[in-house]
């Protein structure tokens, strides 16, 4: 029975950390690839499902695990400044994403121009410190409320940390739905690249226009 708490417990904390992950993420990467990055909204939904998937299948438990060791190890705790824990997290997570981008765009996106790549990583790099602080909040969150360990940060809300594990729960699940929705919303603002015509296609539309004008000026009329 204690190996099958211990895996039980396991999962828990790699599937609260997963969505805290991804229900903290997913809205700021939709937003940057389809208002900034200028990318097609179906390439950016494409790249928040593989990242959905990624985080389920290991890289949620990953980042997750990762966190803990380092935090003993600087010995930060909830307890420490808020200064020092969001430092910890934009640090930790620059590192992690310098250390999955480079197999990730060599490997699964097949990606051969090492300049690219090295573009590429600074960028989820600095991502990371940006976004380091807010995300190790998320999962401490996400941990205290689906019942794992307390949290006792002093920023963390009493009126979240007071209510019972039921309640809690339903604050949890309030907040997925919640990122859910405001990354359908941010696509329902993004162009449909779909319907915007390539060069070529614009040459040919054009191309034929030219033909049949010119079929019109020539044609005889019929007596």
């Amino acid at each position: 029975m204690g190996k099958l708490n211990k895996i039980a417990k396991n999962v828990g904390y790699h599937l609260a950390d997963s969505t805290a992950i991804i229900a903290e993420s997913t809205p700021i990467f939709a937003g940057f690839e389809v208002g900034i990055a200028g990318m097609p909204k179906e390439a950016s939904e494409n790249a928040r499902m593989f990242a959905a998937k990624l985080a389920f299948c290991g890289a949620g438990w990953v980042y997750g695990k990762g966190r803990n060791l380092g935090r003993k190890l600087f010995h930060i705790t909830d307890y420490s400044s808020e200064k020092a824990q969001a430092v910890y997290d934009m640090a930790y997570a620059a590192a992690f994403n310098l250390a999955l981008s480079i197999p990730v765009y060599r490997f699964i996106c097949d990606v051969k121009d090492w300049k690219q790549i090295a573009i590429g990583t600074g960028c989820a790099a600095t991502f990371g410190a940006v976004n380091g602080g807010p995300l190790g909040y998320a999962i401490g969150a996400f941990r205290d409320m689906v019942g794992l360990e307390e949290c006792n940060r002093k920023s963390y809300p009493n009126l979240i940390k007071q209510r019972s594990p039921l309640v809690k729960k339903g604050i949890a699940a309030g907040l997925v739905a919640a990122s859910l929705g405001l990354t359908g919303l941010i696509y329902s603002f993004a162009p449909d690249h779909s319907q915007q015509q390539t060069p070529i296609q614009q040459a040919q539309v054009e191309t034929y226009h030219q033909s049949q004008s010119l079929d019109s000026l020539v044609e005889t009329p019929k007596k």
